[in-house]
């Protein structure tokens, strides 16, 4: 598998704190992978490391096996959507869309070519004279994107994009950028706290807690297969039932509840160690009981 992103070893520290710690991540060439955790997490750091805003203490960060950790936000080839879609008021939605390519000194006709280009893929070819203040708020979205895709960067990384709009037209704006970036084929990066916002839209999760990933998976994976008490409490809904883990009589590891039942053991349970059965309620059955 080739990837176009690679994170080894990367950390941040902020004095004593360490905001993010030992992340290593790749992530294949055309895939979504969704950064996702509470507040405070260090995913949103992780994403601005990787843009280029902000410094790593240690680790490495490549892009198609290029190490680009020493080199300046507006040299690697990354396109950012921020949260709050960062327009600018004065400019129409043409002019802002063609920023970047006028900032690149290209040639007129083919900035005009690739923005009316761009503002197409979005669905806002109609829209190109308009003002952001003239916009919805799901209009304002695509034109940031569009702006960014107009780059044709190797890398596209969003920084909660979507926590500004309501509930509805995060739906409607996560399946329509799922589908562009799938039809285009770009690398992305989607850093968020929701949980479901991530399962819908992203071909991996990385989940993050206190600095550090917990687990990777496909959201089927992390649903279904928690690696941490963490993972399981943070994703869905889950009972946490305690016990003990012990040897089964075919050598297995085991979780017995208190006295009582006993069920197969998963992760890196050793004999003796307290631990937790997950159990998703729609995994319970009830039924009457013996008489």
């Amino acid at each position: 598998m080739t990837h176009d992103l690679q994170l080894v070893g990367l950390g941040k520290a902020y004095g004593a704190t360490r905001a993010v710690e030992d992340v290593n991540l790749a992530v294949a060439r055309g895939e979504m992978m969704a950064l996702l955790g509470p507040s405070g997490c260090g995913k949103t750091t992780t994403l601005r490391m990787v843009a280029g805003f902000i410094a790593p203490t240690e680790g490495r960060i490549l892009v198609d096996g290029a190490d680009i950790t020493g080199v300046t936000a507006n040299r690697r080839d990354a396109g950012m959507v921020f949260q709050n879609y960062a327009l600018f008021p004065h400019m129409t939605v043409a002019r802002n869309v063609a920023f970047g390519l006028r900032c690149r000194r290209l040639p007129d006709a083919e900035v005009t070519a690739r923005t009316a280009q761009a503002l197409e893929q979005v669905g806002l070819g109609a829209l190109a004279g308009r003002y952001p203040r003239q916009l919805s708020g799901g209009q304002q979205q695509r034109v940031a994107l569009a702006r960014v895709l107009v780059l044709r960067p190797k890398l596209l990384l969003f920084d909660e994009p979507l926590s500004n709009l309501d509930a509805k037209l995060r739906v409607q704006m996560r399946q329509e950028i799922r589908s562009l970036q799938q039809s285009v084929g770009i690398t992305a990066l989607f850093v968020t706290h929701d949980q479901d916002e991530a399962s819908t839209i992203a071909d991996r999760i990385a989940v993050m807690n206190q600095g550090r990933i917990e687990q990777v998976g496909t959201p089927s994976e992390v649903y279904n297969e928690p690696a941490t008490r963490f993972v399981a409490d943070f994703i869905g809904r889950s009972n946490m039932i305690e016990g003990t883990v012990e040897h089964a009589a075919d050598g297995d590891l085991r979780v017995r509840i208190n006295a009582g039942p006993v069920f197969p053991a998963h992760g890196n349970a050793r004999p003796g160690q307290r631990g937790a059965i997950a159990v998703r309620p729609e995994k319970i059955d009830l039924a009457a009981a013996d008489t």
